[in-house]
């Protein structure tokens, strides 16, 4: 579905930014990277409907700052690819299909296969090693949103193992982009938990061989369900949305 064909419904957004009385507090300070980090926090935490307009003026307000610091903010996501910006008709929610998937995806391993890889190189030469990370997965019960974050979390840590910057600079980027995909993730595949746990612990102890190989299968299991992932973000209810 092309998320252009909804624009024309120009959709409110809900604002959900936080209280009351921390927006007050947070207003007398507000920063241009503050607008930022604060509507890129918003979009991560809310589902949107594709194509929904996020307007400027309704998100300056809510943030009790002036639309310019917004407006380059909402510039900033688009630039990163979180949302859309459309020449004279502003700013809308973006919602990857199923060909965004498979390119966000296919990146994600390749960047982290390519870590993994110099990490090992290294090894093999001699180099320092980092000391044991602790294991990124030690929740008893934990909910999608922790599993997304952990998941985060232990990418950011193997590319930054590597030594190579520009890894962790993509991997960042898929991580904000891949967000939604991978809350319906832990709906659609069965054993993502498990498959976490075993991906940071290879990385703590530095097998490298066997991480190569466990992040191929969690490469492949998202491919294999890449079809449902993308149905979901697309159909799953909007609760949140106003119309």
């Amino acid at each position: 579905m092309n998320t252009l064909a909804h624009i024309s419904l120009k959709r409110r957004v809900p604002l959900q930014l936080g209280s009351e009385a921390t927006r007050r507090n947070d207003e007398e300070h507000m920063t241009e990277g503050a607008v930022y980090e604060r509507i890129k926090n918003w979009l991560m935490a809310q589902a949107l409907v594709p194509g929904q307009l996020l307007q400027i003026g309704v998100l300056a307000d809510e943030l009790g700052v002036s639309t310019t610091p917004v407006r380059e903010a909402l510039t900033r996501l688009a630039a990163e690819r979180l949302i859309m910006s459309v020449p004279k008709r502003g700013f809308f929610a973006r919602t990857p299909s199923e060909d965004d998937l498979l390119g966000l995806y296919c990146v994600t391993h390749t960047i982290l296969d390519a870590a993994v890889g110099r990490c090992a190189r290294q090894a093999e030469n001699g180099g320092k090693q980092p000391e044991d990370a602790p294991i990124l997965v030690d929740l008893k019960d934990p909910n999608a949103e922790q599993l997304v974050r952990r998941t985060a979390d232990l990418f950011h840590e193997i590319t930054s193992r590597s030594g190579v910057a520009e890894y962790g600079d993509i991997i960042r980027n898929m991580n904000d982009r891949l967000h939604h995909a991978r809350v319906m993730e832990c709906e659609i595949i069965a054993n993502v938990r498990e498959e976490l746990a075993t991906l940071s612990e290879l990385c703590a102890s530095q097998k490298h061989q066997q991480l190569r190989q466990a992040l191929k299968t969690y490469q492949e299991q998202r491919l294999t369900a890449i079809t449902a992932i993308a149905k979901e973000l697309l159909l799953r209810p909007f609760t949140t949305a106003e119309w």
